[in-house]
């Protein structure tokens, strides 16, 4: 409620001042639309005002249906999301070794869980020592809520390093620290990049596809094979 109320007064209200729905063309929010900068607040305020423009549709409110002409805008981030290469790990790795941010990234490269999967690790709670499991919580496709196994060096570092059970920061803090350190460390990549690199170690690993299919939590083999992939054998 709160962000839509912002969204309302910096955008929309400038925009439309005292406008009835019923003269407002799809044309005009589409050029609306497109002449915001950030795309995370084009795309929320594209599915917003696709959400009550419907409504007003369906409750009768308008009398034309004023969706049907919106196109969703465009995405303008082309950046690739790849694994990083041995060199970028070990830098990485090397470069966080002291901070708190240690224990976030080698789940991530080892499990290759999601941002919120990571956060909402429970060393107590989903850690099965004795059958060397851990328990993903996902609930983004059907096969997110899973078990990986790991190895006893693995789960002995995780018992060492995680001083509270749980990873001690906020959902956004790694995001942006990652952000900064990568531009620092000159690696074109970003958080989810971690995700893409244990999909690659496995590959070289020579893992099955099923496997690394079952470990990233992914619904179809087409995801893990053609988007988790991409990899060069070099």
């Amino acid at each position: 409620k709160y962000i839509w109320t912002m969204l309302l007064q910096k955008y929309i209200a400038p925009t439309f001042p005292r406008v009835p729905l019923e003269k407002i063309t799809p044309e005009q929010i589409q050029t609306f639309l497109n002449k915001i900068d950030k795309e995370r607040t084009r795309e929320i305020l594209f599915q917003n005002i696709i959400k009550v423009l419907r409504k007003a549709y369906i409750t009768g409110k308008i009398k034309k249906d004023i969706t049907l002409g919106l196109e969703k805008p465009i995405k303008t981030n082309t950046q690739v999301r790849k694994p990083l290469t041995l060199e970028e790990q070990e830098k990485l790795i090397n470069y966080v070794k002291d901070t708190k941010l240690y224990t976030f990234v080698m789940f991530s490269l080892i499990v290759g869980s999601r941002r919120e999967e990571t956060i909402k690790f429970n060393l107590l709670e989903d850690l099965d020592e004795k059958k060397q499991t851990i328990h993903i919580k996902g609930t983004k496709t059907k096969n997110a809520d899973r078990h990986v196994y790991v190895t006893k060096e693995f789960i002995q570092f995780l018992k060492t390093n995680m001083k509270k059970n749980t990873f001690d920061f906020n959902i956004s803090y790694p995001t942006h620290e990652i952000k900064k350190i990568f531009k620092e460390l000159k690696i074109d990549n970003c958080l989810h990049g971690l995700r893409h690199t244990c999909s690659a170690n496995l590959y070289f690993l020579n893992a099955k596809d099923k496997y690394r299919q079952l470990q990233l939590g992914h619904s179809s083999i087409v995801t893990t094979n053609n988007i988790y992939t991409n990899i060069k054998e070099n």
